[in-house]
């Protein structure tokens, strides 16, 4: 019995001494992990500290470039002048100091070290005939460098005129002599604060070369500035000379940044108790078999789990293959039909109709563009979002963009007995610029559209106003509506995607909540702003700004034209829709082709072994043969013909596709008359 009880004392005490090992091993290795952890987030954050201390040094780097750059480029023209060019001196350096904050002003020293010239006058009045001579610190350095011909850059010097500046001295030589230095006076305070703000974890200061702090932002804490944990750089403020070079610090705001974070305390202390616990679970599990059964049982659950998970992600991949397949698909369907619209409606414009039926074409003919836009960039809208999608640059009104699509959408508002006021009388000469009349098309639209939609009674004023500036023209656009309103603390929620503001107002006003989330993107890919006001229950007001440069204005009456006689060209139209083929053949007709038809990929292939054709156009999606499939066909009979694809396919992969079996060109459906006879000009000239 005593034996007994001896050795369970010892396998007690074994698997004690078991567990007890365990835990101080796996405490070990939760210490050694968050040392490991605390350290690699260390190095980390060093790199960010030089990522980002490198990405603020070149920013100032080339503002400092930019601005002496300034003065050289007004050397240049005065030394290339033999001088004249000092006639317009005064307003040049006028419109270099306006380009260029950081000059806060320029002066000419003639060769004897005279000021004769300042630029702006009143606040530097003190320094004009100012003989630099008697400034202590100044004309050795400003004549030394000037004979040597160098660009010459002082230290953060005090000034006559009071305050602080950096003295930037570009000598000036024609004639074989010396006539003086354009001078500039320079701060770069605010430019570098601009670059500075979007850094708020970091510090920054720069001494000159004479260790004076000129620039800091960030003050920070005493303890980092006597660490080692400072990105620094030298900065030549003159590109090619190192003599003079500034001192460029970069650092973190406090030291807590490189310390372990609470959370990381946490987690060790949590480690240490779960070694603990892991000890304690090993003791009882050697107890209790079972327990292992358990844990088995677990295991297995989670492989089961993991299976079900890797089901789900391939199911979720093979939805997100299927969305993008279903809006190809979409925006193919939706093509075709709007297609022949807007084909039929170009045909129609050229026959004698009523001033009323003439209205309620071009109110089709705009409507239909606009949702051409419309599909356009619903398949866009993740290229939106990453800012790849490029703006198209062609002249239009910015006025009378908006004016077509408030005329497309007062039918609605008229139902719903909604007045429309604008400020269109005070316009009667708009101006014409060049910028993406499809984006602002797409801003208005969707403003108005959303005016429309949410207010159910009184009225939507829409105001425009355009201003001429430095050869730009500023619009802005405000619709004004008094709708349900938007509660002011949720206006910024109404710019995200699929956001809408409750679940009752989504119930009764149907969208995809993408509306205003492009909106903004297209604004603020255009350099724009748009704001918003609102009172709960009193409407909302939306208001965007945008610059475009202006173009001459053209004369927009329209007319008909009168097109190339074509008809000595042979033309094959190849399409399996009936509809598509009398329309695309009705068009040419404009141009005197008469084409033959195909409707599909065998009787194509017969037509053209049996006759050349100079031009064909092949549709893409057909039964039987496809459209890819006849042209690689037709590249081996016939190398000549001018094959042009034609269809509703606008994806990346089937225009890619088209050029690599041997298309000239790929057009996409619908195509606008005048755009289609120019190609065939291209081609056909």
């Amino acid at each position: 019995m005593l034996r007994d009880k001896i050795i369970n004392v010892y396998r007690e005490y074994k698997l004690a001494l078991l567990s007890i090992i365990l835990f101080l091993f796996l405490s070990a290795l939760s210490v050694i992990s968050y040392n490991k952890t605390v350290e690699d987030q260390r190095q980390a954050k060093l790199r960010q500290l030089e990522i980002a201390g490198n990405l603020t040094y070149q920013d100032f780097k080339k503002i400092i470039g930019h601005n002496i750059a300034s003065l050289e480029n007004l050397l240049d023209r005065i030394v290339e002048s033999n001088g004249n060019f000092k006639t317009y001196l005064k307003s040049d350096t006028e419109r270099i100091i306006k380009q260029n904050q950081s000059i806060k002003f320029i002066e000419y020293i003639d060769s004897t070290g005279v000021i004769n010239f300042v630029v702006p006058f009143d606040p530097n009045r003190a320094v004009l005939n100012l003989d630099i001579k008697t400034v202590g610190y100044r004309y050795a350095s400003w004549i030394a460098n000037s004979k040597d011909t160098l660009v010459n850059i002082t230290s953060w010097v005090d000034l006559t005129q009071h305050g602080k500046a950096f003295l930037v001295d570009v000598p000036i030589y024609y004639d074989g002599n010396f006539q003086g230095t354009i001078s500039a006076g320079m701060d770069f305070t605010e430019q570098f604060d601009d670059i500075s703000s979007k850094q708020n974890l970091f510090c920054v200061q720069i001494k000159d070369d004479v260790d004076n702090i000129f620039y800091s932002y960030n003050k920070p804490e005493s303890e980092i500035l006597n660490s080692e944990q400072i990105f620094t750089q030298p900065l030549n403020p003159i590109s090619n000379r190192t003599v003079g070079a500034w001192k460029f610090n970069f650092m973190f705001y406090s030291s807590s940044e490189l310390r372990a974070t609470t959370l990381q305390n946490y987690i060790l202390a949590f480690g240490i108790f779960l070694s603990f616990l892991i000890g304690l679970l090993v003791y009882y599990f050697q107890l209790a078999k079972r327990q292992s059964q358990r844990y088995k049982l677990v295991n297995d659950s989670l492989n089961v789990l993991n299976v079900e998970l890797e089901k789900e992600r391939i199911r979720a991949e093979d939805a997100s293959k299927s969305k993008t397949q279903f809006l190809s698909n979409m925006s193919h369907e939706i093509r075709t039909p709007l297609s022949a619209i807007l084909s039929i409606s170009e045909i129609l414009e050229g026959k004698q109709l009523l001033d009323s039926e003439k209205e309620f074409l071009e109110i089709m003919q705009d409507s239909s563009r606009v949702l051409l836009n419309l599909v356009n960039n619903i398949l866009h809208i993740e290229k939106i979002e990453t800012g790849k999608v490029g703006l198209s640059r062609e002249a239009f009104s910015p006025f009378k963009t908006l004016k077509k699509i408030v005329e497309i959408y007062g039918p609605t508002a008229k139902i719903k007995g909604i007045a429309i006021k604008t400020n269109f009388e005070n316009f009667q000469n708009p101006k014409k610029v060049l910028g993406d009349v499809s984006r602002t098309e797409q801003i208005f639209s969707n403003l108005i559209s959303n005016a429309t939609k949410f207010t159910d009674v009184g009225t939507i004023t829409i105001l425009y106003d355009e201003e001429e500036e430095n050869g730009n023209l500023k619009i802005n656009m405000k619709v004004a509506d008094t709708g349900i309103g938007i509660d002011p603390s949720k206006t910024d929620v109404i710019f995200e995607r699929f956001k809408q503001l409750d679940f009752g107002i989504t119930k009764k006003h149907q969208g995809s909540g993408l509306g205003l989330a492009i909106t903004k993107k297209l604004v603020e890919m255009m350099d724009g702003s748009i704001e918003v006001q609102s009172v709960m229950g009193e409407g909302s007001t939306f208001t965007v700004s945008l610059e475009f440069p202006i173009v001459e204005s053209q004369n927009e009456n329209k007319k008909l034209r009168e097109y190339r006689d074509l008809s000595y060209l042979k033309v094959l139209i190849v399409d399996d829709n009936l509809l598509n083929q009398k329309i695309l053949a009705k068009i040419l007709s404009k141009i005197q082709i008469q084409p033959d038809l195909s409707k599909d990929g065998d009787d194509a292939l017969l037509k053209c072994t049996s006759s050349h054709y100079d031009l064909i156009f092949m549709d893409v999606h057909m039964p039987g043969k496809d459209g890819f499939e006849i042209v690689q066909h037709l590249r081996k009979i016939d190398n000549t013909s001018v094959i042009l694809g034609f269809s509703a396919d606008v994806t990346k992969e089937a225009i890619e596709r088209g050029m690599k079996v041997g298309m000239n060109d790929y057009l996409t459906k619908p195509i606008e008359q005048e755009t289609l006879f120019n190609i065939l000009n291209k081609y056909f000239s």
